[in-house]
């Protein structure tokens, strides 16, 4: 029976199976990598916006009815906002504002928004969160590079 190769050329070739698996894992894994470290950047830029905003309407739900029909209210809202997303980097672009729901009718479910000026207490509070993020590999089709959340927080009324 004669050998197809001989003995010197298949000692060559001992390895080179692994060498083609890793340069293919290469291949496939860093595009897999960089995919999860960007929406895990989003996720945590969420994550820390959400809980802002969850302390801004928690304070606004409880402050008294003077200091919403003043913005004061809504100015400390604002500085809460700002304090605790001062971590996040200054290519994120955050548009909050507030606004607060009155009911349509005594007997009625529906909340319009609106400005928080109004003598009467609001049935709930609110707050909106623009938050705008750059998308470095053009993941999402906007077209224009950025990435845009919408995040809200409503909470009953509960100040007097």
């Amino acid at each position: 029976m004669k050998r197809s190769f001989p003995r010197a050329v298949r000692r060559f070739q001992k390895g080179a199976v692994a060498v083609e698996a890793a340069i293919c894992m290469a291949l496939i894994l860093t595009p897999l990598l960089l995919f999860i470290l960007l929406f895990g950047r989003f996720f945590w830029h969420y994550t820390v916006v959400q809980k802002a905003m969850h302390d801004a309407t928690l304070y606004m739900a409880g402050a008294p009815l003077f200091e919403l029909k003043t913005n004061a209210a809504a100015a400390l809202a604002n500085d809460i906002l700002a304090k605790e997303t001062a971590d996040l980097d200054k290519t994120t672009k955050l548009e909050p504002w507030t606004s607060c729901g009155y009911k349509v009718s005594p007997s009625s479910y529906y909340l319009v928004f609106g400005s928080c000026d109004r003598s009467v207490p609001p049935a709930a509070v609110q707050t909106n969160i623009i938050m705008t993020l750059p998308d470095p590999f053009r993941f999402v089709k906007t077209g224009t590079g950025k990435v845009k959340f919408v995040l809200t927080a409503t909470m009953t009324y509960a100040g007097t």
